[in-house]
């Protein structure tokens, strides 16, 4: 009876996952092998040449390198903002309400707009903006530098938005290593990059693959900032964007597929290489 009940709890999750992940999952996937038509979007068709007609044109190696070549990147430099934050939070700062104080401060751009939060780097990247007025002002530079609408800005704009998505989990792996590991190797005189790498950077390993992963996905799935400030840089997600507009859902939903394919494995093979079940059971 007790495990029939247990059963019972699953059901609605299960129910769920089924209905708003799996089936338009497998629709998607369907749709991907449907032959486009210019008069009703498609034909149910089965054929292979959505597929065969991205990987034999031209823009293909352009279009994977933007996509995954950014997000990795983008991953990278919150990785290395995100870590010492996250450090020092944990370790420097001893007072859990400043903590808390300083963490709150770090989530208070979520609470504006995004369209207000996107407006703002014009005066603060564009040709009269503050980074250019400062550049000026010291000699640096005599004329303003294009810093929008380019793959910096790009990668500036997702650094502000995806910092604290990288920095929570490790934060929290952080929290969860044993003090007194630490206090055992301060007292065998291990030297302090030992300890910063052996025991702390190695024991948070976890907390940095769920940041990656977080900041990886999060990057991939967003069509809206390379379509406003790259500068016309073309990512997977944006030409699903726009075939999808157009309705040419065939190719749409070839070029999502892959996306998605790509980006399992990619995480298969970062949860191969650390256990992340760690941070949440140890």
């Amino acid at each position: 009876m007790a495990k029939l009940i247990n059963y019972l709890m699953l059901l609605p999750g299960l129910i769920t996952c089924l209905i708003f992940l799996i089936a338009p999952l497998s629709i998607m996937v369907l749709m991907s092998f449907y032959t486009p038509s210019g008069h009703i979007a498609y034909e149910p068709k089965l054929t292979l040449e959505n597929y065969v007609g991205f990987f034999t044109s031209p823009q293909a190696p352009i279009i994977l390198y933007n996509t995954f070549g950014m997000a990795i990147v983008a991953c990278i430099v919150t990785f290395v903002f995100a870590y010492p934050l996250a450090h020092f939070l944990t370790f420097t700062i001893k007072s859990d309400r400043l903590r808390t104080y300083i963490i709150s401060l770090l989530l208070v751009p979520f609470l504006i707009d995004w369209t207000i939060r996107s407006v703002t780097w014009i005066p603060i990247l564009g040709d009269e903006g503050i980074i250019n007025y400062i550049l000026m002002s010291i000699g640096a530079i005599r004329e303003p530098v294009g810093l929008l609408f380019s793959r910096n800005a790009l990668i500036v704009i997702w650094f502000q938005t995806y910092l604290v998505f990288m920095m929570f989990p490790i934060q929290l792996a952080l929290q969860r290593i044993d003090p007194d590991l630490i206090h055992a190797a301060m007292v065998s005189k291990a030297p302090p990059h030992r300890i910063q790498y052996d025991i702390i950077f190695k024991l948070s390993l976890p907390g940095i693959v769920c940041g990656f992963i977080f900041v990886f996905v999060s990057v991939l799935g967003d069509h809206i900032t390379p379509g406003l400030w790259a500068g016309g840089i073309q990512v997977l997600g944006l030409s699903i964007s726009t075939y999808a507009t157009n309705f040419v859902w065939p190719y749409a939903a070839a070029l999502a597929t892959m996306l998605l394919l790509i980006a399992l494995l990619i995480l298969y093979l970062l949860l191969r290489i650390v256990d992340i079940k760690k941070l949440i059971y140890e």
